[in-house]
């Protein structure tokens, strides 16, 4: 079939739809249209869940250590939004020429988080392979934990940051940051009961406002040459945040803790975070 054959059956192919695009609308249909520039997109979940691998393909050498591929193992991440919607609005601005391309993330209320369990691994990727190697895994180091936001707001740049950053939050998250069932285990210990955990531990974690209900941010997330830069211009008030700690346990679960701890005007305030290779 030649060029014009071809064209030709693609116009009779697409005729019926033209000509249902051009029918008018009726008045109901016209009445829940509305002119809005932009993308929004609202996403509700109940336990998105996914398991993550990082491999560090060249390992660690020295003291004893082989240099061989591991892989960091994250198993169980979830998200759930508790009815809420995660709602994300997309705008193109021209910018006079330096366009924008601005994403705003609008959390709900007590949206949880679900850490997953941390473990490590012989990695596959020296063979060329993806996945860990079977039976290589080690037990948990990191208990699975869930955390708890209230309501926040954060925004994206693309392209153009007029910003001054590519990820910007400026937001108060209510009710502040709750972390429940959290730990560090010591992955070589033997439980006297089988299955209890043993490490150091903790029943929740709630960071908020020093003094306050909430959690005052101010903080950008920029990538540079030598890797992810976190600025945390304000995390609190200007006393910084109070962190608060109910049972804290060192050893098995089964333990009495050893109390609650409570931690009263942590200033991070102006702190800057660099993440990258090594």
């Amino acid at each position: 079939m030649n060029f014009k054959k071809l064209a030709l059956a693609a116009a009779v192919a697409v005729a019926p739809m033209s000509a249902l695009a051009l029918e008018p609308m009726q008045d109901d249909a016209l009445s829940a249209v509305t002119g809005q520039d932009g993308i929004n997109i609202g996403i509700t979940t109940n336990n998105l869940n996914l398991d993550v691998y990082v491999h560090d393909k060249d390992g660690l050498t020295g003291s004893g250590l082989s240099g061989d591929s591991g892989a960091i193992v994250i198993e169980g991440m979830a998200i759930n939004t508790n009815g809420g919607e995660i709602e994300i609005d997309i705008d193109a601005d021209g910018n006079s020429g330096a366009g924008v391309l601005n994403v705003g993330v609008n959390l709900p209320n007590n949206i949880e988080i679900v850490t997953g369990e941390l473990s490590v691994a012989d990695s596959d990727r020296d063979t060329g392979a993806w996945g860990i190697v079977a039976g290589t895994q080690s037990n948990t180091i990191l208990k699975s934990s869930t955390i708890t936001l209230g309501a926040t707001n954060l925004n994206i740049q693309l392209g153009n940051e007029v910003q001054g950053a590519m990820i910007a939050l400026d937001t108060t998250i209510t009710n502040g940051i709750t972390i429940t069932n959290g730990g560090i285990l010591d992955a070589n210990a033997v439980p006297t009961t089988p299955g209890e955990d043993v490490g150091i531990l903790f029943d929740s974690l709630a960071i908020k406002d020093n003094g306050g209900a909430n959690l005052t941010v101010a903080a950008t997330v920029d990538v540079e040459n030598d890797g992810l830069v976190v600025a945390l211009n304000t995390l609190g008030d200007a006393n910084g945040v109070d962190m608060r700690i109910e049972n804290q346990r060192l050893g098995a679960s089964s333990t009495n803790p050893l109390g609650d701890i409570e931690i009263v005007g942590l200033d991070l305030n102006g702190t800057t975070l660099r993440i990258g290779g090594k």
